[in-house]
């Protein structure tokens, strides 16, 4: 049986939604990432990482509308790869992001 004697990683749940939630670890070493749950997917971003990518959000807004559309996807593009929403999901996603902003 293996042991394991590393110290607990401190981590707070600093926005959570039904389907995401926002952990904030700080590693032994000190360092703090901010892990993005996205269902089945974390993301981890260190600090000015997230600052940019909470500005891109913000920045990308409400998806237009298009007329006859039933069902909007977005799409956001990052250097490692894409995450893809429904406009349900998005709002989701947005809500979770605000929940940061009011702290």
């Amino acid at each position: 049986m293996m042991s394991n004697d590393s110290p607990e990683i401190p981590t707070e749940i600093i926005a959570e939604t039904d389907n995401y939630a926002i952990v904030l670890v700080e590693d032994p070493d000190g360092e703090v990432t901010y892990n993005l749950q996205l269902g089945p997917v974390t993301v981890h971003f260190f600090p000015e990482e997230w600052d940019e990518f909470v500005e891109m959000i913000d920045e990308a807004g409400e998806p237009e509308t298009i007329e006859g559309e039933e069902e909007q996807a977005l799409e956001v593009e990052l250097d490692w790869g894409s995450l893809y929403f429904t406009r349900e999901e998005w709002d989701e996603f947005r809500s979770l992001l605000a929940q940061v902003k009011e702290e």
